[in-house]
């Protein structure tokens, strides 16, 4: 078990990676200027305008709260490079403007320093600061996922202490900077329901004082950041924005989920069976398509599924859930399980969102849950793995993302080692396996594999097989976590 000093001496490090990556001139996704013209528009254009503006194709479509951040962000961008603010300037990267994005994500990481810190201690915010899969997505391709997973973490600490109001104020601040968050929502719900508002009792006896607070404290938050966006045009625009329509079953990668398999089984029986229709899932378009030889997944299809895979999750919370804050560490293990059901069957679900899984339950693993370790280590390689060919197979880039895949896995061992992870001889070869596998999926997809073997052709096939077999892993270990649920938890 890594000592505090250990730990401490790896959150330093870990911060001085992030410094490290800024000067590199690494590859930038089009989020780097997402988030430029978000900074233009809230320093440039009146409240009344953000929603509204279409300069750019990268509209603002966060919730209000984010939209303030950026707005705080640009009060010191303009001390940097004002250029950088102006609307019309599509597309600028100056040296100065690049710096303030990157160390703007380094300085976003406080948050999630601050919930690892306060749900599990020093070792479990080392760990969260070297998860590979969050360096990758946030300090390369470039978003802010660490400080709103940071705020996620600081709301569960906050509720599994007993401070119920406090947490459900951070929750619903969160659902106002990212609407994504809504995967988690009905966890909150029943636990708080069942914990708080007296239902824990048989017969249920809610409490009036405790549900009418905790209803006011979520009314009043979520009316103080949408106030400013309360008249009816304005609603029906961010609606607009929030959830447009237009989008697939699957993002243009896909996600590591059933979807990804589903998408392969009906390739694979259109080409056997030579069944020609429907539209292309290969294209790399993330817009509608239809199915050639399966049928066609509706959205309502993949609510449906959501909820069912829902249930199970939401029948274990009601049955085992007490007064909330008698510290079981239940929660943030469900907070996990309750995205992994709508990443596995959401619809037009970013691989990026596994985020929110990894994350929760890494936390579980270092606050009280040691024998999810196993599983969660496994699961963690997968995300990273996966996520990993969001960044272009240049020289540069592949080097360090497979070094930081090496390096955040073994740092992880190392937080969560003690729990007999390579014990003997048998509990070692699955990890060799894996290892394995990596080794030779990697090598064909990111070192010339592919091109030596096919010269041009089929360009999506290194994506299909990491998406699948990715899913595959991914799914095994949400099941896994699920099956040790009952084992590890106890009315709280």
């Amino acid at each position: 078990m890594a000592t505090t000093g250990v730990s401490c001496s790896l959150i330093a490090g870990a911060f001085l990676l992030r410094l490290l990556l800024v000067p590199l001139n690494l590859y930038r996704s089009t989020d780097f200027e997402v988030h430029r013209n978000w900074l233009a528009i809230t320093h440039s254009l009146p409240v009344s305008e953000w929603y509204f503006d279409t300069t750019s194709q990268w509209t603002l479509d966060y919730p209000p709260a984010f939209a303030y951040f950026e707005w705080l962000l640009s009060q010191v961008a303009t001390l940097v490079d004002p250029a950088m603010l102006q609307v019309s300037n599509l597309e600028y990267a100056s040296w100065a403007t690049v710096t303030f994005q990157r160390l703007s994500v380094v300085g976003g990481d406080l948050i999630l320093l601050a919930g690892g810190l306060a749900l599990g201690g020093p070792r479990t915010a080392a760990a969260l600061l070297w998860n590979s899969a969050l360096i990758l997505v946030d300090h390369i391709h470039f978003q802010y996922n660490g400080m709103m997973l940071g705020l996620l973490l600081l709301s569960v600490a906050a509720i599994e202490r007993g401070r119920v109001y406090l947490g459900a104020f951070l929750f619903c601040t969160l659902l106002c900077m990212k609407h994504i968050f809504l995967y988690v929502a009905p966890v909150y719900f029943v636990y708080l329901l069942r914990g708080h508002c007296g239902a824990c009792c048989w017969p249920p006896r809610l409490l009036p004082g405790n549900l009418v607070k905790l209803g006011s404290t979520v009314l009043a938050t979520v009316l103080v950041l949408t106030s400013p966006f309360l008249s009816l045009k304005q609603l029906e625009q961010i609606a607009q924005r929030l959830f447009p329509f237009g989008r697939g079953l699957t993002h243009a990668y896909w996600a590591p989920n059933c979807w990804a398999l589903y998408n392969t089984l009906d390739r694979v029986i259109a080409k056997a069976t030579g069944a020609t229709g429907g539209s292309s899932s290969t294209a790399g378009f993330a817009e509608v398509y239809e199915s050639v030889a399966l049928w066609t997944i509706p959205p309502r299809a993949t609510f449906i599924l959501t909820l069912v895979a829902y249930c199970p999750l939401l029948l274990a919370i009601w049955r085992r859930t007490g007064p909330a804050g008698a510290g079981s560490g239940n929660f943030a293990t469900y907070v996990a399980l309750g995205s992994a059901a709508a990443f596995t069957f959401g619809w037009h679900v970013h691989e990026k969102a596994i985020l929110m899984v990894t994350i929760p339950l890494l936390s579980a693993c270092t606050s009280g849950r040691p024998s999810l370790s196993a599983t969660y280590l496994v699961l963690s390689s997968v995300a990273c793995f996966s996520v990993m060919p969001l960044l272009p197979n240049q020289p540069l880039e592949t080097g360090i993302k497979w070094l930081l895949f090496l390096a955040g896995g073994l740092v992880e061992m190392l937080l969560l080692q003690g729990h007999g992870l390579f014990s003997s001889k048998a509990g070692s070869l699955p990890w060799m396996l894996l290892a394995a596998c990596y080794a030779v999926l990697g090598a064909y997809r990111d070192f010339g594999g592919h091109s030596l073997l096919f010269r041009g052709r089929m360009e999506f096939l290194p994506l299909l097989l990491t998406s699948d077999f990715c899913a595959i892993l991914v799914l095994g270990a949400f099941g896994k976590v699920f099956s040790l649920l009952p084992s590890e938890s106890k009315v709280e």
